[in-house]
């Protein structure tokens, strides 16, 4: 009787586990640019804030960059060259020749949204 109660219990903790929900871990979500804070002089940091950003190996990593002075397709421009790199925030110093234009956060080969920046 006691063998039957327990393999009762463990058929029930197997079909309740099964039918919880999984978490699971998504590559292709797109990264969000929320945000750009532009400093006042040159060779000032750039600040981005946004969603999505992965890790982006410290800002080392080949299919993950910043592009800044490209047109409103991403196309042109220069890419950056990040000091800080987080799922959240990206910090720079801007580039001297990216002058106006759009910024874009690429993410294990994946765009974001632009959003327009002069730079100093």
């Amino acid at each position: 009787m006691k063998r039957l109660a327990w393999l009762t219990i463990g058929l029930v903790a197997l079909a309740v586990s099964a039918c919880a929900p999984q978490a699971t871990v998504r590559n292709d979500v797109m990264p969000t640019l929320i945000s750009v804070t532009v400093p006042n002089e040159p060779g000032g940091t750039v600040v981005l804030q946004g969603r999505y950003f992965g890790d982006g190996f410290g800002g080392e990593a080949d299919d993950s960059y910043v592009l800044v002075g490209a047109n409103m397709n991403g196309e042109g421009g220069v890419q950056a060259e990040v000091t800080m790199w987080s799922p959240t925030r990206i910090e720079f110093v801007a580039p001297e020749r990216a002058g106006s234009g759009f910024v874009f956060v690429v993410v294990g080969g994946v765009r974001s949204n632009g959003l327009p920046a002069s730079l100093p």
